[in-house]
């Protein structure tokens, strides 16, 4: 439970040794807590790191937040966890709408946070706009809490509802596979979004519908670029769709221009928004989780 009371799901795995350094895996738009589970899992066994994936408001078995900003998040949802862990310092990770939380957490908690990976990154609206850069998918259209929240909008909770719930409830996983060439290769990363998506929407789509209101995945309540972390790793595919590649490539240097240490790598293999999620990357030598374990000792 969190401050307010809320329902919090998370899931561990790697080591369950109290002392091994800690990892938070945050999932994407759509996914929940057993997507980075998924992925990151073995890498966590083979490296001795205890490995934390909280599924994020309103899906899997995580309480609705109606409204709520990302900033909020670390604060509350990700505070509870911290505390029912009696974790200190950790290192964060996030895969697509995950990274808004990741930099949340290394603004929030500061040095406490000694390791920050960005997984195919996007920015809040003001930021783009301030640099010149295109947000990521959607940033244009979606709607405010407060105009979901207008009885008239009940029919965009109803049409999703239909689609995702009823007539298409593989669309989802379909979307990603068609996205990148050689996404379907993977049979066990398109056997984890099917699950994965199943399974965030359990509760209903109304979850996930608020999550994409504009002022939550958009409107942060904070500045990234005040995140002072020194250990970051930046992976953004130059053939991602969904979150501009741009955006990766600006934070890699405006981060090494403030005097971190950034892995950042822009590789092109077929999997789109996916391609640091592939077998390639989900093997232990080859992991973010890696990359950022060596960085602790470059600080």
């Amino acid at each position: 439970m969190d401050k307010n009371g809320r329902k919090i799901e998370y899931f561990l795995y790697g080591s369950i040794d109290k002392n091994a350094p800690v990892i938070i895996n945050m999932h994407g738009s759509g996914l929940d807590g057993t997507f980075e589970k998924a992925v990151n899992q073995k890498a966590c066994e083979e490296l001795g790191v205890r490995g934390i994936a909280i599924s994020l408001p309103g899906v899997g078995n995580t309480d609705m937040n109606k409204g709520r900003k990302v900033i909020e998040w670390a604060s509350e949802d990700l505070q509870a966890v911290l505390e029912a862990e009696d974790v200190g310092k950790f290192m964060i990770t996030g895969h697509s709408q995950g990274n808004p939380h990741s930099m949340a957490a290394a603004f929030h908690y500061g040095n406490r946070v000694i390791g920050l990976g960005l997984n195919a990154p996007l920015l809040p609206n003001d930021v783009t706009e301030d640099i010149g850069i295109t947000g990521a998918l959607g940033y244009e259209s979606l709607k405010t809490t407060e105009e979901l929240d207008k009885f008239w909008n009940a029919y965009w909770f109803f049409g999703l509802y239909l689609y995702v719930d009823l007539f298409a409830p593989s669309a989802p996983t379909q979307t990603l596979v068609k996205m990148g060439n050689n996404v379907e290769s993977d049979t066990a990363l398109v056997e984890m979004m099917r699950y994965t998506f199943g399974r965030s929407m359990i509760r209903g789509s109304a979850g996930n519908t608020w999550e994409s209101a504009l002022d939550v995945a958009y409107l942060w309540g904070f500045d990234p670029r005040e995140v002072n972390t020194k250990n970051i790793c930046i992976w953004h595919a130059s053939d991602d769709t969904a979150c501009p590649p741009e955006i990766g490539a600006w934070l890699a240097k405006y981060f090494k221009e403030k005097g971190a240490n950034v892995n950042f790598k822009n590789d092109n293999i077929g999997f789109n928004h996916m391609t640091f999620c592939s077998s390639y990357y989900r093997r232990a030598e080859n992991s973010m989780i890696k990359v950022l374990l060596d960085g602790q000792y470059k600080e």
